[in-house]
């Protein structure tokens, strides 16, 4: 069974803030040019995305530079959507919602509900919780290949939790969906990006086998 984790990217939704809204324009049309096709403007981190060490750090691996074994593995997904707004995702709790089997490491992409994203385009979206710095050094630290959350980001600026992460490539992908269909399994996952020269970024099919 495949679970769709992914944001439809269309004109005018909703961005990080600072971000340009992305855009798709129509290039040619059947009955002019006898096939159809868009172009599309949008910013690297634009709709459920991934991003890559040198999102953060100065000199780390972009997109192209990553082995394509980073952006899938096996996934375990857990659920903090009770937390309130700007709460915080802490280890012990993190460690109490693992479900039996989630032995964490090298291979491993983990999985944060917290149910923003039903509330992309309202001002409720930016109330998002946030990872604490033990939980983010304790994931860094098993060498996991990903974290992933449903919510624009796993903090806020000065951005400390994607410094630790990204410091340990262990790469973020923001902005997921659906996770409640996930919550307490153990699966597959699949996130890969577009393969961008020097890129900090890119939007993803995020899709989980279960």
């Amino acid at each position: 069974m495949y679970i769709d984790l992914t944001m439809v990217l269309r004109p005018g939704m909703p961005v990080f803030p600072g971000s340009p809204k992305p855009a798709v324009i129509q290039w040619t049309k059947y009955d002019v040019h006898s096939y159809y096709s868009n172009v599309l403007f949008l910013h690297e981190h634009t709709s459920t995305h991934v991003d890559a060490p040198a999102h953060f750090i100065p000199g780390a691996k972009t997109l192209d530079q990553l082995d394509v074994s980073k952006y899938f593995g096996k996934f375990v997904a857990v659920d903090f959507s009770h937390l309130p707004p700007r709460g915080v995702i802490r280890l012990r709790e993190f460690e109490n919602a693992l479900p039996r089997g989630a032995d964490l490491g090298p291979g491993w992409v983990v999985l944060i509900r917290t149910g923003y994203d039903q509330y992309a385009g309202t001002e409720k979206w930016m109330e998002y919780p946030e990872l604490s710095p033990e939980l983010a050094e304790h994931l860094a630290k098993l060498g996991i290949n990903a974290v992933g959350i449903d919510s624009p980001s796993p903090d806020r600026a000065p951005f400390e939790i994607h410094k630790i992460l990204l410091g340990r490539e262990v790469l973020i992908y923001e902005n997921l969906t659906n996770l409640d269909q996930l919550v307490g399994k153990i699966g597959k996952f699949y996130g890969l990006p577009l393969k961008v020269e020097g890129g900090s970024g890119s939007p993803v099919r995020a899709v989980a086998e279960i």
